[in-house]
């Protein structure tokens, strides 16, 4: 009994009408058995034949020269073995070069160097009918994901922080990673993480990719570029309003795309500067970074991308923590300003929610026009009223304001109604401002002072705030205090 090796394949739209893997084993098994043949390796795998790097097939006829021995090879049918030419010389090779004979367990026929002319003329017609055959399912495989991207709905595998539900064909969130996408989101729009340092932070909170290792910071940044986390997505070159559920805003992605299009990024140090990225100099207005010094002391100071100047202050951490306390007391509510605005925001919260309720009908009505409008559009080609330049670039500029629309959409959806008792209990926690940061460790001072203020000026040894609505109004409002923090039993 002569040894031989089988090759059975799907690719993934073909595992059905009896080309499956194990009716292919199968009805291998049978033919070897008739032929005498005893199967010494075998190849179960499923991957397209027109694949640049068939893993798998070019381990077969790897294996097949380093094995003189073996002398057959059994595929199912002719379009199992190949569905291009470079496969099929690869095939040839084999049988020319290495004395191996091809059988086909389907249509139990056989090739090697001894077949003649016809038969190496219908084995030519075999391979080019199945290469005929894979570019029509190509072909109608492109057509069917265009008509789905079409309707919305996102045409391929889906991305990190979604799922394929494969009952429906449609993405949907996958809730065990798509809050480390927000959190990929959030700290780079905070502009404190650089990719590096976002990929050390996301590894550690638990994200891994599909194999268990690490995802890179090259896979991050191609994450926080992808559209689809906002609500849309590209394919074939054009952007399409998917109807998948977005797990962030298109303001955050927004904001992101800003950082990662600007030319200063954080560092990974061994010891984190929290206060970088909160100031900038009051003499040239370039960033003001920290630097160690004696490889363990800390100090800020600007960074004199506009060139070198006098008067510059190198401020250690420890006193630039100080420095910040000034700013936080001006903002620091007393009881009187906390009731205040505890009315206000019951006034605004009655009026938002009207204007809430506008805006959202407002913009349905804009969606139902441009809709009508595309319609109408498709009706105006296909009746040969417009030709094609013309069609194309007003089926792009309707699909656009779609697009926007759904996004302004949803960010009215998204605005909190219950912001007046969201905005009572920030109040009640501002009251005790000053005691927050005072008792808070460097990395939890930062965040409150990103908080409260956009930007901060630090002119030699003093520092200015440029507050955050509506901390601007009260820092006008109790810019000279009449009580000091401590002296209010309240504050306590």
């Amino acid at each position: 009994m002569e040894s031989s090796l089988l090759y059975v394949r799907v690719s993934s739209l073909e595992q059905q009408d009896g080309y499956s893997l194990d009716a292919q084993q199968k009805l291998g098994y049978e033919y070897a058995q008739r032929k005498n043949l005893r199967i010494s390796k075998m190849w179960k795998v499923s991957e397209s034949a027109w694949r640049e790097e068939r893993m798998a097939f070019n381990q077969l006829i790897d294996f097949a020269k380093k094995h003189p021995e073996i002398r057959h090879i059994i595929f199912d049918v002719t379009d199992r073995m190949t569905r291009n030419d470079i496969d099929k010389l690869k095939v040839y090779d084999l049988i020319k070069s290495y004395d191996k004979t091809i059988h086909f367990s389907r249509s139990n026929k056989r090739f090697n160097k001894d077949s003649g002319s016809d038969d190496e003329f219908m084995f030519d017609i075999e391979v080019a009918v199945a290469k005929k055959m894979s570019n029509d399912i190509s072909k109608k495989t492109k057509m069917g994901m265009l008509e789905k991207a079409g309707q919305g709905l996102f045409p391929s595998v889906a991305p990190i922080g979604y799922k394929n539900n494969r009952a429906t064909r449609l993405i949907e969130i996958d809730e065990d990673k798509a809050s480390y996408i927000k959190t990929a989101f959030s700290l780079m729009a905070s502009g404190s993480y650089s990719l590096r340092m976002l990929e050390h932070q996301l590894y550690d909170d638990g994200l891994r990719n599909k194999h268990g290792n690490r995802v890179g910071k090259s896979s991050i940044h191609q994450t926080l570029k992808n559209p689809i986390y906002y609500g849309a997505f590209r394919w074939d070159g054009k952007m399409y309003q998917g109807s998948h559920t977005p797990i962030v805003t298109k303001q955050l992605f927004d904001k992101v795309q800003s950082v990662l299009s600007s030319s200063f990024h954080p560092s990974a140090h061994k010891l984190p500067f929290y206060f970088n990225n909160l100031m900038k100099c009051g003499i040239c207005d370039c960033k003001v970074i920290g630097e160690v010094k004696k490889n363990k002391y800390k100090y800020y100071h600007c960074t004199f991308s506009k060139g070198r100047h006098k008067d510059v202050a190198y401020i250690r951490e420890e006193k630039l923590a100080e420095m910040f306390v000034e700013p936080i007391q001006r903002i620091t509510l007393n009881n009187d300003i906390v009731e205040w605005l505890k009315e206000g925001l019951r006034e605004r919260s009655k009026n938002n929610l009207k204007l809430q309720e506008n805006r959202y009908n407002s913009l349905l009505s804009q969606h139902d026009k441009t809709n009508k409008r595309l319609s109408r559009l498709y009706d105006a080609k296909f009746d040969g009223e417009l030709d094609e330049g013309v069609f194309k670039a007003k089926e792009e500029e309707y699909k656009s304001q779609l697009i926007e629309i759904k996004s302004q959409i949803d960010n009215v959806q998204s605005i909190n109604p219950n912001f007046y008792e969201s905005g009572n209990k920030t109040l009640e926690l501002f009251n005790k401002l000053y005691f927050q940061y005072v008792r808070a460790n460097y990395e939890e001072k930062a965040t409150i002072l990103k908080f409260v203020a956009s930007n901060y000026v630090l002119n030699d040894v003093s520092l200015y705030a440029v507050y955050r609505k509506p901390f601007d109004i009260i820092a006008e409002g109790v810019s000279c205090p009449t009580w000091l923090p401590g002296e209010d039993s309240n504050l306590q």
